[in-house]
């Protein structure tokens, strides 16, 4: 905070300056005077733009390089400062191909690369990021390795790469053994299987404290959406704490617990976002839990006074055939496959139900044509493959 306060009052001297430049005349000795002027000028306006970046305060660095430009001044530093203002300020295209043009002009620029990696990973181009990560690598000098491999490891993870992830980690720490991120990250890796070394990382890293919340929070959104949930269950957990009671971050928790085994904990999560509220989705998520612990009664409870959509009645028909109610079920999901009869989940879930009635020939025709539709579709696959099982033991069960 500090640093922030004393570069702010550099804006006013700054500016008149740029309006010194702005006046400047036309032709060659024009040109030369906001060379000359900019030297000086450099690294005040430099201090000025970082502090800015960091208070992300985009519109103003805009502002400011666009000052500089009609001044006649071009400086590629000053080019990637533009594009990371304006990425994101969320003129994301622009910022594109002006980091680009600034690689054209000087492509060994390390920290261009590094900052357009940035962006792209915000823009989930995480394959393209990487490219860049790796660029900046040949080109950043040895204070910027350890971000460097951080990122490569990040970008690793959501192209699911873990193998290539934990080798950027390990490359990386043995440049800076003590970056609080690479400690964090190589805990995250190894939590499941090594869960008191992952300890000990944290510990290491001070992870409670100093690392960033938001590096922690799209780190388990990485391994939740790659559904490595256990992996994912660490740095959620640590982000909730820093910020407890965040319907977000708890909701993805809650999934992360229920994904890895550990529903008690996620329901504990979710039946605390509904104690001052009711809340769809967190409804949903917990009758999702009761289903799977088949407390089939608590869980219709919920679906029903949920929005009477297909794929809420789908869920009441699926918690009837679970309580033995195979009619109930069955009237409520063929309803659910007439109004959406290319839904293949519906489809496979009224073969199940006609299968618990002996329904069998129907079963078979309906889990056929859900192959029809998706030949890769494993659970359809399985279900076929045990009404074909069960139509066959009916054929040679001994008459009576």
């Amino acid at each position: 905070m500090l640093a922030r306060i004393l570069v702010r009052p550099l804006l006013i001297p700054i500016l008149g300056l740029l309006g010194l430049l702005a006046c400047a005349g036309k032709g060659e000795e024009g040109i030369r005077q906001p060379r000359e002027r900019w030297d000086g000028l450099r690294q005040r306006v430099d201090i000025r733009i970082v502090a800015l970046l960091e208070e992300e305060r985009y519109p103003e660095v805009i502002a400011l390089t666009d000052s500089l430009a009609e001044a006649g001044i071009r400086d590629v530093r000053l080019s990637g400062q533009r594009a990371q203002a304006l990425g994101y300020a969320g003129r994301e295209e622009e910022a594109v191909a002006l980091f680009e043009e600034a690689l054209r002009e000087d492509y060994p620029h390390c920290e261009n690369h590094l900052n357009f990696a940035v962006l792209l990973m915000k823009m989930g181009k995480t394959g393209r990021a990487l490219t860049e990560f790796s660029e900046a690598k040949r080109f950043c000098g040895s204070e910027n390795l350890a971000r460097i491999f951080r990122n490569l490891a990040v970008a690793n993870l959501k192209l699911g790469q873990e193998a290539e992830a934990y080798k950027n980690v390990q490359e990386g720490l043995e440049i800076d053994g003590d970056d609080p991120y690479l400690l964090g990250l190589k805990g995250m890796l190894v939590a499941e299987e090594k869960p008191v070394l992952a300890e000990s990382l944290f510990a290491r890293a001070g992870a409670q404290e100093e690392l960033d919340t938001e590096f922690l929070y799209e780190l388990g959104l990485v391994f939740l959406r790659s559904h490595r949930l256990g992996k994912a269950v660490a740095p959620l957990e640590r982000v909730l704490r820093r910020r407890p009671g965040d319907r977000e971050i708890s909701l993805n928790l809650a999934e992360a617990l229920a994904g890895s085994g550990k529903s008690e904990e996620a329901e504990r999560i979710l039946t605390g976002l509904l104690r001052d509220k009711t809340d769809p989705e967190v409804e949903r998520k917990l009758a999702r839990i009761w289903f799977r612990q088949e407390r089939f009664e608590e869980a219709l409870e919920i679906y029903r006074r949920l929005p009477d959509d297909p794929v809420n009645r789908d869920r009441v028909a699926m918690c009837l055939h679970g309580l033995g109610r195979f009619q109930e079920a069955l009237t409520i999901q063929r309803e659910v496959v007439a109004e959406r009869p290319d839904w293949t989940v519906g489809m496979i879930n009224l073969a199940v139900i006609l299968g618990a009635l002996g329904e069998l020939e129907e079963a078979e025709r309906i889990l056929e044509r859900v192959l029809e539709m998706d030949a890769e579709n494993l659970a359809a696959t399985l279900n076929l493959e045990m009404i074909r099982q069960a139509r066959i033991e009916a054929q040679n069960a001994p008459r009576r």
